[in-house]
């Protein structure tokens, strides 16, 4: 079952369970990484919107924080307790959605939201809840899907379906929906939101975020080898250099700061390497 393929809230438990291992390396890694720009706290308080079957959840929680997920599909949170009663972790998942979090203001030093802006109604409402939900220096991770690369994983059978006109997407994936919903994985929540880095930055800083990483940023010089590094430091020369790099790559993450912070000297003079 591990290589299933369809809409990951629709993820059955083998295939979940299979899955946990990378999750958790994969966990680390985002972990450092927002590290290095924002500062975790040793217990941090965590979000994971749109948690589908729980596996960053229960991976935070096996590292010792304090991480609620919210799910709307009332399977996959069936799932995710089974799979957090298979390793033996007690889990926090509950209903809710990205445009309206039922949390308090400044609850939580990181949110995360992997493979999800992208499928929701309202993105700027999502981001701006985000906002609020996050104490002062909190972090916002999010993983979706981008306009620069053509090759996206959203839908089958229309070649560089990523440089479509963003008008050409939408009516493309409510099509898919409604008469090949075999070409989304049958979700019923299609890709509507596309994002380039003006875009990301842009619709973050209008919720209020006072800076913006992208995923050359966030990349550690140490999570490959000499080559890695190499590549690394020459795609963060600058705009034209990010650019190119992100015609290649295929979706885009970033991460936003919520004001207050002043990042170590050492990340950034990093940041600049």
């Amino acid at each position: 079952m591990s290589g299933y393929h369809g809409a990951t809230e629709q993820r059955p438990f083998e295939a979940a369970l299979a899955a946990l291992p990378k999750s958790e390396a994969r966990t680390k890694i985002l972990l450092a990484r927002l590290n290095r720009v924002a500062g975790i706290p040793q217990k941090a308080d965590v979000l994971d919107i749109g948690a589908a079957q729980g596996l960053f959840v229960i991976s935070c929680a096996r590292l010792g924080h304090r991480v609620v997920g919210v799910e709307p599909w009332v399977e996959a949170r069936a799932t995710a307790e089974r799979v957090a009663e298979s390793v033996g972790v007690t889990i926090n998942l509950i209903d809710g959605v990205a445009e309206r979090l039922p949390f308090e203001d400044s609850s939580f030093d990181i949110v995360r939201a992997n493979s999800v802006v992208e499928h929701v109604a309202d993105a700027a409402a999502m981001f701006r809840e985000v906002y609020r939900v996050l104490r002062t220096a909190g972090v916002f991770w999010f993983f979706t899907a981008s306009s620069m690369c053509p090759s996206q994983g959203e839908i089958r059978g229309f070649p560089a379906f990523g440089w479509y006109p963003n008008p050409f997407k939408l009516r493309i994936m409510n099509w898919a929906k409604m008469h090949r919903p075999d070409l989304i994985g049958y979700t019923q929540y299609p890709a509507v939101h596309w994002f380039t880095p003006w875009k990301a930055r842009r619709m973050l800083h209008n919720a209020g975020f006072s800076k913006v990483f992208d995923r050359w940023d966030l990349r550690l010089p140490s999570e490959g080898g000499s080559l890695y590094a190499l590549t690394l430091s020459m795609i963060r020369l600058g705009t034209a250099t990010k650019f190119l790099a992100d015609v290649f790559l295929p979706d885009c993450s970033y991460a936003a700061i919520k004001g207050g912070i002043n990042l170590p000297r050492a990340s950034e003079q990093e940041l600049r390497q």
